[in-house]
């Protein structure tokens, strides 16, 4: 009897432990499945980021062009004021700011070649190298 009771006893120490076993085996399975998943959400965010840095980065490019053809615009147009009012007009019916001496006003060069730049700055072919 004794030796009976003892081996029932082992018998559920052993079962025990075997049922510990399995639920810790389970545990590491699905905690190996939670770090897969989070391995792979950690990549998406790293693409994601390097994604956004590129596209920043593009944009960056084009508000600096855009920048750049705004300040190349206003100094183009100092410079067309400095030559508009330091010549005397190539036309003797306009007077120094393009204007017919009788009051009506003209379409000169200076309106055009604004247009023009306004066209530049604001085109958007050159916008991807």
């Amino acid at each position: 009897m004794e030796q009976e009771s003892e081996l029932q006893r082992l018998e559920k120490f052993v079962e025990k432990i075997l049922t510990r076993f399995s639920a810790l085996k389970a545990e590491k399975a699905q905690l190996e499945q939670e770090v897969f998943d989070r391995d792979l959400l950690i990549e998406e965010l790293r693409d994601n980021i390097s994604s956004k840095v590129t596209e920043r980065n593009e944009i960056s490019e084009r508000v600096n062009k855009i920048v750049d053809q705004i300040e190349d615009w206003e100094i183009n147009l100092e410079q067309g004021k400095e030559v508009t009012t330091n010549q005397p007009s190539a036309r003797p019916d306009l007077d120094e700011e393009g204007v017919l001496v009788n009051g009506q006003e003209t379409e000169d060069r200076s309106d055009e070649e604004e247009r023009r730049m306004q066209h530049d700055l604001f085109s958007t072919s050159d916008s991807k190298e």
